[in-house]
């Protein structure tokens, strides 16, 4: 009998991460009858092998894979076992279960053909990716490497990324939580956090081919020429800092952003596509001037490598509200330093204790334990039983969905973040007029009514709202910022 099997080998897995959707595809197989009983003619070039069972009929369709080949020939002499059902099952396994043919295959075509001393198999191929750009994928054996190559690819603002897992199952949600902890590693480098679009070929298994495609807001000349101006804006900051010591110094960038940057109370931080604003940034808090708390840990986070303290961005809630602030490593101990509310009279550096006091909430697994006693200004410990005090400020309400927004300490805050305003055109659309973010653009000669913030803190500036003394909070309750 002679068949003809159509192999469909889509994409096993289409995973969105910030701001996309999912989609999963599957196979589609079909079998029809051969009409022709010619035996057709070998074409230029064409690849023949030969095979007389299961496990050469299987290296021969894979060898066609690996090598490219469009129109190749099997011949089958003696063959030892069911022939047809061995063929269709070893190009379905050739095109959808190993990571090569998963990746590259789109189509594959065959008829047999019985010529009497033999079977002969004719085999059509449709690639959607060469074999030169499967052998290219990064090698990737652990979340280490994977962090190295997504901070190797987001810095060069990469558009496709494929990685070969050998030995390791990588899930989508760690491809998600390597590329934020790529951004909020680097905010000098990566000065807006990507979108990522994952495919894995095949769908699951320790040896896979996955794709990533990331689409980044603003065009590269664009995201070029504001990288070079905070680079040089943070070292005209730092170069001004003239502090004796790490809590010097650390103070002296304190009083810098109260003079300097304004909080942003316009932001609501609670949407994920709102990182991708400058308000959320460390150029938002340098350059422009403007930032909700993010964009003040970013900033403290990039000048603080600059100085070469240990600094991290903590994200987690203060008040049921979204927010940001930084663990910095000073006198052999963490500490918790929150420049966006920056009291030179209150406890700057605060211990996880007092950091609870304040009403933050933070992932205690996720971030270092700070249990040193706080430095600088006074420390507070409430007596048991003490009433916790009221609200202070946040970025913007937690999710509604979190499960674990009510049981966070504080009242709970009856204003709400406005909503961010959509982005004009496409992830790598040129700068709209339309968007006040892009209109002016303060680095553009022609923006006059944009001008970086004072290099001199005694120049000016908005001080963002300073953190209430435990004494009177009760007396000067904000609304959400």
């Amino acid at each position: 009998m002679r068949k003809a099997l159509a192999v469909l080998a889509l994409a096993g897995l289409l995973l969105a991460l910030p701001g996309c959707s999912s989609l999963m595809n599957g196979e589609r197989a079909s079998s029809t009858p051969h009409k022709s009983a010619d035996r057709p003619e070998p074409g230029q070039g064409e690849a023949q092998r030969e095979a007389s069972d299961y496990d050469e009929l299987f290296q021969a369709l894979t060898g066609f894979i690996h090598s490219g080949t469009e129109h190749g020939v099997i011949r089958m002499t003696g063959y030892r076992g069911d022939l047809e059902a061995d063929l269709e099952s070893a190009v379905l396994t050739a095109a959808n279960s190993t990571p090569e043919g998963a990746y590259c295959v789109y189509y594959i075509n065959y008829s047999l053909i019985n010529l009497v001393s033999m079977y002969e198999a004719n085999i059509s191929v449709i690639y959607r990716h060469t074999p030169e750009e499967a052998a290219a994928a990064r090698s990737v054996e652990n979340e280490e490497e994977l962090h190295a190559v997504l901070k190797e690819s987001i810095e060069a603002r990469a558009s496709v990324v494929a990685l070969r897992l050998s030995g390791v199952d990588i899930a989508p949600e760690d491809i998600e939580r390597c590329v934020e902890s790529v951004y909020y590693e680097n905010p000098g480098t990566i000065l807006y956090i990507p979108t990522c679009a994952v495919s894995s070929y095949p769908e699951e298994g320790e040896e896979r081919i996955l794709e990533l495609r990331l689409s980044y807001p603003y065009a590269t000349s664009t995201a070029t020429t504001r990288r070079n101006n905070l680079e040089k804006r943070a070292e005209e900051i730092i170069a001004a800092d003239d502090g004796a010591d790490v809590t010097e110094q650390l103070l002296w960038l304190g009083n810098f952003f109260k003079e300097n940057v304004r909080f942003d109370e316009s932001v609501n931080t609670s949407d994920r596509q709102a990182r991708r604003y400058s308000a959320m940034t460390a150029y938002g808090a340098l350059i422009q001037g403007s930032a909700v708390g993010e964009g003040y840990a970013m900033a403290a986070k990039l000048l603080c490598d600059k100085l070469g303290i240990p600094c991290i961005v903590v994200r987690g809630r203060l008040d049921n509200m979204d927010h940001a602030w930084n663990i910095v490593t000073l006198e052999g101990g963490q500490y918790h330093m929150d420049l966006s509310r920056f009291d030179p009279e209150g406890a700057v550096f605060r211990n996880d204790a007092q950091q609870e006091y304040y009403n933050y909430w933070w992932d205690r697994d996720e971030y270092p334990a700070c249990a040193f006693p706080s430095l600088y200004g006074p420390e507070y410990d409430p007596p048991a039983g003490e009433d916790e005090p009221g609200p202070a400020q946040g970025d913007t309400p937690a999710h509604p969905e979190d499960p674990d927004a009510g049981e966070q300490p504080g009242e709970e805050n009856p204003g709400a973040g406005e909503p961010v305003p959509e982005e004009p055109g496409g992830e790598d659309a040129p700068d709209d007029p339309a968007n006040p973010e892009e209109t002016p653009d303060p680095d553009a000669p022609d923006a006059p009514d944009a001008p970086e913030p004072p290099e001199n803190p005694e120049e000016g500036g908005i001080a963002p709202p300073s953190p209430q003394d435990p004494q009177n909070r009760e007396e000067n309750r904000d609304g959400g910022e």
